[in-house]
Order: structure tokens, then sequence, then C-alpha cells
């Protein structure tokens, strides 16, 4: 039976990375029904010429400032089609194969909205460092820790409109709010063990850094959902992961 899958992926970028190349070509090799937004607001060149040299055909590409990393991937995801969505960082890519499991996966489960799987971590030579600890079955833990991997979540748009997609209002807890919202709103999620991708772990990435803003995000979110004392515990727990990486990188 063919399948009535497909796929819309938005690639925001705010500065280069050595694995944007990478990044593409990830999603050039998955062999399904793809679009893919790329949202570039570097001001590098260096993303342009990745760009022309990879072998995506991109649905829509933009190369300009825009108000953040949300607001480029929701920009992305109504820029394209595609029944399922998803969005990739340029410091990231997909393992072989990955959306081909993950269509396997909505064909046989027809009643599920998202699916879910593992990433591994890789350093900055693309080494494996270790495999993202943290992922669990869906349960009301979603709302006091993040426990969703977000280059491995995919999200049928039905279910995505129906909370009128992403929040552009927020730079670092996002994805999480996404997850929080989907699930509330009685989204049926299924996890597998299967790895849909690699993260690269560094000091210069978005989670690597402990900032006010992002720990204020995390709380203010957690607060909402599950309460002040769970913001608290969530919120140093989160810091206190994020030193302890940073030290053990170093």
């Amino acid at each position: 039976m063919t399948s009535t899958i497909t796929f819309a992926a938005a690639v925001p970028i705010g500065a280069w990375h050595a694995f944007i190349p990478h990044a593409f070509e990830s999603l050039a090799n998955q062999g399904v029904e793809l679009d893919v937004a790329l949202l570039d607001a570097s001001g590098d060149p260096r993303v342009v010429e990745a760009a022309e040299k990879c072998p995506l055909d991109f649905a829509y590409r933009r190369h300009g400032p825009d108000q953040g990393q949300s607001d480029a991937i929701d920009e992305g995801w109504r820029k394209t089609h595609g029944s399922v969505v998803f969005w990739l960082n340029g410091d990231d890519r997909l393992t072989p194969g990955a959306l081909k499991r993950v269509r396997d996966l909505f064909d046989c489960n027809p009643d599920i909205d998202v699916v879910y799987g593992q990433s591994d971590f890789i350093d900055g030579q693309g080494r494996r460092i270790g495999q993202h600890d943290q992922t669990e079955e869906i349960s009301d833990l979603l709302l006091r820790s993040n426990i969703i991997s977000q280059p491995s979540c995919f999200v049928r748009r039905t279910a995505l409109d129906s909370i009128e997609g992403v929040n552009k209002s927020l730079h670092y807890v996002m994805d999480w709010d996404l997850w929080i919202r989907l699930y509330r709103n009685g989204a049926r999620f299924l996890h597998t063990d299967q790895t849909y991708s690699e993260v690269y772990i560094g000091n210069d990435t978005k989670t690597g850094a402990v900032s006010p803003d992002r720990l204020t995000e995390v709380f203010n979110l957690v607060r909402r959902h599950a309460g002040y004392w769970p913001a608290l515990k969530s919120t140093v727990a989160l810091a206190a992961h994020t030193l302890q990486s940073r030290r053990q990188q170093a």
C-alpha cells in the first residue's frame, strides 16, 4: 500500500556551523517525499554557499532577518506542505532512513499524532559521545521535565494546526511548550527506542548555556503547568545538569 505520509522540515539557522552541510545532506538522503524550508538569519555567505551546493531542492528559502528561532520555524512550516512536520537545527542531522521508519510508524498507527524517538549526542568532530538520557514514555512527567528529544519528534500537521502551532514568543522552550500543548489538547504520542537524529553537544550551543533568560522560560513554563515548587526544582535541576555537561566537555 502506498503511504499517504509526507514530511515538511523547517531548518532555522542563526549562525554558521560546520555541521550545516551535513544537516542538509542528511535530509536529502531520506528518500521520502519531503518539503524543506531554509530560514537563514545568519547573514553568513557560507550558509548560502552550502545551500547552493547541497542536493536539496528547497521548497522555500529565506536569507535575511527574522524575529528569532520560533518565528523562523513557524514561517517554515507555513511555507511548506507535508502531513507530518518537524524541525532540524543546522548543527543536528537525521540518521539514515529515519523518515522512512517514522513514516512506517504513522502508517501502522493512524490514530497517532506524534512519533518521537531517541537522539545520539556527537562532538565537534561528529563522534558519538552518548545518547539522550531523559526521553521517557509520555505521561504527566512532561509537565515538569522535557522528556522528548526535539530533532527526533514528528507531528501530524492536523494536530499542530489544532493548537495554532509553535509559540513565537519563546526562544528556549518552544519545543517543550509545543509538546505540552499537544498533550493537553489530547494528542496521542508514540514513543520508540529507534534513533532518528544526531545532536551536536557543545558549550557554544543554546542548550549548553545557563542563561537567565533560558532559566526564566523554564521556570515560567513549569510553574504554569505544574506549580511553583516543581518549577523551582526543574529549573535548579536543569542548571545543575547543564553545568555538569559543560565541565565534562571542558
